[in-house]
């Protein structure tokens, strides 16, 4: 079985100012998507390039965060179902069974903080890049790929993408 090619991000300038993310795992066609972004102003290729290097290293610190997160709830859900049960066999321990609780209960809280937190990020960087918004449009591979090679047309340098 071939293993399919881990997916790059690149972003391009087309020669009237069209801003377009790439997101590729190959040369053919059905192995490209691409987005066109409104601005409010062009960026610089180095501004998009900086912004995609940001929010990769936000992303990969997110992911860790979550990791360690997901571990204490592993851990906090021991503890309560072992206070619960030991409660059960008559044995005092109401403050294991509470703090777990409450450590159950916070975690579940934070994540809605957490991730409101990544998107108010992820929007920010793309407003101060000098997007309208951090949503594209689809563009048609073969529209794209002329806008792209336009003289005058810039691209940035490829990123390993974290998620396709």
């Amino acid at each position: 079985m071939e293993q399919k090619k881990p997916w790059t991000i690149q972003w391009h300038i087309a020669a009237d100012g069209t801003v377009i993310k790439q997101r590729s795992r190959g040369s053919a066609e059905h192995e490209q998507l691409f987005q066109q972004f409104a601005t409010v102003r062009t960026p610089k290729i180095e501004q998009l390039d900086a912004m995609e290097e940001g929010l990769r290293r936000a992303s990969t610190s997110g992911e860790r965060s979550s990791r360690a997160l997901l571990h204490v709830a592993y851990v906090a859900c021991a503890g309560l179902v072992a206070g619960i049960v030991s409660s059960w066999a008559g044995i005092d321990t109401g403050f294991l069974t509470l703090g777990s609780l409450a450590v159950v209960v916070l975690l579940g809280l934070s994540t809605g903080v957490i991730m409101r937190a990544s998107i108010s990020r992820y929007q920010r960087a793309h407003r101060e890049a000098g997007f309208a918004s951090s949503n594209g449009v689809t563009l048609a591979a073969r529209e794209a790929r002329t806008m792209i090679g336009e003289p005058g047309a810039v691209s940035g340098r490829e990123f390993a993408a974290v998620r396709a």
